[in-house]
């Protein structure tokens, strides 16, 4: 047994016991537990104390704090925070289930629905953080957890807090944080007036790599966003969105515009969208699922005709 699990053992008391190691991070390691009173399963997410940076352990205090103030049903609550010496751990609950990343590595292609379900989930979630004034700034589909067919946010190890909200800012202006491949412009250019259209545009990448298989490597432009259409995509990136429902690319696009002022002003009306989108009528929904999987056929029958030519 390591030092590092015997001071959390000493920390925790009889609450709560040590199971194994679950995951390990860049500044992290997350061990399963379990409480005995109520029973179930936790996970106990621990400060590596080999960590050196004193900004790296106020970032993890402040994960602690934001999270702690959110309370959703697609949100990963805590449960307790503490400090062991030079330990610094919070509990979780244990989700039964898989993360976002996993499900997308090992296939098959979620079914539209799905899809628009997970976002609108993810979406009303981070919406629920930025009426408390706290941005997430690191979606992707590692922090985003599937459990029982819904998802839940995870990890707001970046997260900002509004200035009204008392934190004390712990990045430097023109140095982005962030995850490439899923940051906005603005934020990978490290702009220090960041919003909450920051997040819009990083769910939108999420959403794009659940309908192509892989986060956009493109902006859209502006032509982009008057039409409605991803127009500078790879070919095997269109074929895929010429299975997806116009209605739902329009979203996409507004979603990923370059400027900010170009997305939905707020991911409420992000949910809206996608919203509408469920709720159209029996015979408007049936017509859009059933446009959106002829067209998915057609593009496996063009690649089956494509194959066989060149035999």
């Amino acid at each position: 047994m390591s030092r590092a699990v015997e001071a959390l053992r000493a920390a925790l008391g009889e609450e709560y016991d040590i199971l194994g190691e679950i995951g390990r991070g860049g500044m992290a390691t997350v061990y399963l537990g379990l409480q005995r009173k109520p029973s179930r399963k936790v996970a106990i997410k621990v400060m590596d104390p080999a960590v050196p940076s004193r900004t790296r352990r106020e970032r993890f205090r402040r994960e602690i704090e934001l999270a702690g103030q959110l309370s959703h049903p697609h949100i990963v609550p805590i449960f307790a925070a503490g400090e062991a010496g030079e330990l610094l751990y919070y509990v979780m609950p244990y989700i039964e289930g898989e993360s976002l990343r996993t499900r997308l590595g090992r296939g098959p292609r979620l079914a539209l629905g799905e899809i628009v379900h997970y976002t609108r989930d993810a979406a009303d979630a981070l919406a629920h953080a930025h009426a408390r004034g706290i941005i997430h700034r690191d979606i992707k589909p590692d922090n985003i957890l599937i459990s029982g067919g819904h998802t839940l946010v995870a990890d707001f190890g970046l997260a900002r807090a509004c200035d009204a909200c008392g934190f004390e800012r712990l990045t430097m202006p023109d140095k982005a944080m962030g995850t490439p491949g899923y940051m906005s412009p603005e934020q990978a250019m490290g702009s220090a007036t960041l919003d909450e259209r920051t997040d819009i545009y990083s769910l939108g990448c999420v959403l794009y790599e659940m309908l192509v298989g892989e986060p956009p490597v493109t902006w859209p432009d502006r032509s982009a966003s008057k039409s409605g259409r991803m127009t500078d995509t790879p070919p095997q990136h269109r074929r895929s969105l010429d299975a997806v429902p116009r209605e739902l690319e329009r979203v996409l696009v507004r979603a990923l515009a370059m400027a900010p002022d170009d997305r939905f002003p707020t991911v409420a009306e992000f949910v809206k969208a996608l919203d509408r989108l469920s709720a159209a009528p029996d015979g408007g929904r049936k017509r859009l699922w059933r446009v959106a999987a002829l067209a998915a056929l057609a593009v496996t029958l063009a690649a089956a005709i494509a194959f066989l030519a060149g035999r």
